[in-house]
């Protein structure tokens, strides 16, 4: 039997129980690019500061050149660290294998490995966002006069349009891409060089590492740098409110494209049927989008609760929070996916949307406001006038629009003890509903001046958010090239 390059002579092998239930290689395949890079990184630093010769280092660099990223992870040696190790120990001989975790721990090699493949994920993800909101506001441009009701609790409240319902999608969203960008400055920094956590008497040098991993800066204090998941505690939080707004858009679709409301069909490719009832069409990927937002509920409650009661510095729990930054990005990063083409191939039905316009006594406000402008009446009592003819309307089943002609002056003089008459042109302009969005000129109202101004505005801003990203897979590629060209220079100059 070979020795556990592990466990040595100091520990008998797991029970085959014990591996199963310990081992992380399971979810760990996420991080064996990143380890490879943090070991390349390591390796070249200990020979830039003399602590391991060119000759062992170049063999070590060499082997981790030619690890393969889809490496097969062994679960009886714990995770994708030991492996990696392992494989190398086994292509290059212990001598110089057994170099690779000098001045290293896995404490530290963990949470920088996290951190790389969490930083890749957040700049995937804000910029998924920024084309989804570029899609949103391709369909503020087609929909700038299109009437819709506005709706509170559901209810029909006041009229407006879809430009500016979807904006309020698309502002939303971009407040989702400043959270993720924001908690980037506090998820890119090394703590690489942490060790176990105490860091070590070797004389490294972190500064270096920290350049060829393209990290910012540092986790300077060594046992903050092993035991904290505050940052990816933090991007799950941002994941949860993202698909939070999401699921809400999802809903939308759901209702909007039932037969009571009949205000959207959903394409084909993002519909379903029932096996029984062939007439059926059902919303089935906006409705996952809904349950799986639950999930990454859960992610976040899991991870808060696997730390809220450690004590410094590492322990292992820390092992079972890692899935849950994986399970959360993946599923906001494919539901963003999935609403996106949603929403580029959703059919709106305009003619449904102006209709439900018609319902009710929608424009109850504009009336209110009139009496409140126009006859000096104190809103207040004006709202209570105008409330007693809505009563009218829906208990006498009489239209609003002859209420108010027949039964506004008798109101107006009981309630509130003014004389008011009004022409059947007023009340005709008042119960106008693209007259009453057109009115609304206000910063973020509804007029077709406003929403114009704010796709401009808008758009201003995903251009932004696409820059930031553009930088952010740029500056990484470049600390990704100083890595090779410094691990080329050290494998092409070997000396003993």
């Amino acid at each position: 039997m070979s020795r556990d390059i592990l466990r040595g002579d100091r520990l008998k092998r797991l029970a085959p129980e014990s591996i199963e239930y310990t081992a992380s290689t399971s979810f760990d395949g996420i991080l064996v690019k990143p380890v490879v890079k943090i070991n390349m990184a390591h390796m070249a630093m200990l020979i830039n500061q003399g602590v391991v010769s060119r000759a062992q280092g170049s063999l070590c660099l060499k082997g981790l050149r030619e690890m393969p990223e889809t490496l097969q992870l062994d679960p009886a040696l714990e995770d994708v660290h030991m492996n990696v190790e392992a494989f190398l120990v086994k292509k290059i001989g212990g001598n110089a294998g057994g170099q690779l975790n000098l001045a290293k721990s896995r404490n530290d090699q963990v949470a920088t490995a996290i951190r790389m493949a969490l930083r890749e994920y957040q700049v995937n993800i804000v910029s998924e966002l920024a084309d989804l909101r570029k899609t949103i506001l391709d369909r503020v441009g087609e929909h700038i006069t299109t009437l819709m009701p506005g709706y509170t609790h559901l209810q029909h409240a006041q009229p407006t349009t879809l430009a500016h319902h979807l904006i309020a999608y698309q502002d939303a969203l971009q407040r989702d891409s400043k959270r993720l960008i924001e908690a980037y400055s506090r998820v890119n920094l090394s703590p690489l060089g942490a060790v176990a956590l105490a860091s070590t008497s070797v004389k490294i040098n972190r500064e270096l590492t920290r350049k060829l991993l393209g990290f910012d800066g540092l986790v300077e204090n060594s046992i903050d740098a092993v035991s904290s998941r505050d940052f990816a505690i933090e991007v799950i939080s941002d994941l949860a409110l993202a698909m939070t707004n999401l699921s809400k858009i999802a809903e939308e679709m759901v209702l909007w494209s039932s037969s009571e409301f009949g205000a959207m069909d959903i394409s084909d490719g993002y519909a379903s049927t029932s096996s029984v009832m062939p007439q059926k069409k059902n919303a089935v990927v906006a409705e996952l989008i809904r349950g799986k937002t639950s999930t990454v509920y859960g992610d976040l409650m899991a991870s808060i609760s696997m730390t809220k009661a450690l004590p410094y510095s590492y322990n292992i729990d820390l092992q079972q929070l890692t899935p849950h930054i994986w399970s959360a990005c993946s599923i906001t990063f494919t539901s963003i996916q999935v609403l996106k083409g949603m929403l580029q191939e959703a059919v709106f039905n305009k003619e449904r949307l102006r209709k439900l316009l018609e319902e009710g006594a929608i424009a109850a406000t504009d009336l209110a406001d009139y009496l409140a402008v126009e006859h000096s009446i104190p809103f207040r009592t004006a709202h209570t006038v105008v409330g007693n003819l809505v009563r009218r309307s829906v208990d006498e089943k009489r239209a609003f629009r002859n209420v108010i002609l027949e039964d506004l002056a008798g109101a107006a003089k009981d309630i509130a003890g003014v004389e008011v008459s009004i022409t059947p042109s007023e009340v005709d302009q008042i119960l106008d509903p693209e007259k009453s969005v057109e009115l609304r000129t206000v910063d973020g109202g509804p007029s077709s001046i406003s929403v114009k101004k704010m796709i401009v505005n808008r758009k201003k801003g995903v251009n932004e958010t696409e820059e930031w990203a553009s930088e952010r897979r740029r500056m990484l590629e470049a600390a990704n090239q100083d890595l090779v060209k410094t691990t080329d220079e050290l494998i092409g100059g070997e000396k003993a």
